[in-house]
């Protein structure tokens, strides 16, 4: 009984812990890092967030959402997206709060190889802008 309810104890945890991981291994960026001729090959996001909570990010383009990373409160990251994904004449930026019912979609946009999608994610996120600046070198 003993053993079971430890091996029970344990699964919650990493139930737990994976759990909270939704938001981990994204760190907040340091926009000088990005490789600019990684960058000039696909698209880069910038995401700033001016709000208190932690923010994943996705992108829906060829009618898929994909989780691309996530921004820390009053933190900026920069992410470089999957150049399979561009040139597109339609995808959508979305930031969703750790309520599923905070969430904003920016969009439809367009973007090429070596743009940058500027993403301002504000503290009422249904206020957030996204739009893309052409050419994404180091900024």
């Amino acid at each position: 009984m003993l053993k079971s309810r430890g091996l029970l104890t344990m699964a919650a945890a990493a139930a737990l812990g994976a759990g909270c991981a939704r938001y981990s291994g994204t760190a907040g960026g340091d926009i000088a890092s990005i490789d600019p001729d990684a960058a000039a090959n696909t698209v880069v996001l910038q995401a700033l967030n001016v709000g208190d909570e932690s923010i994943e990010l996705r992108i829906i383009a060829q009618n898929q959402s994909r989780f691309v990373g996530a921004v820390q409160p009053r933190d900026t990251t920069a992410i470089l997206l999957d150049p399979s994904l561009f040139p597109s004449a339609q995808f959508y930026v979305v930031g969703i709060a750790a309520d599923p019912s905070h969430r904003v979609v920016a969009g439809p946009l367009a973007a090429g190889k070596g743009d940058r999608i500027m993403f301002r994610i504000e503290p009422q996120i249904r206020s957030s802008r996204a739009y893309v600046t052409h050419g994404s070198g180091p900024r």
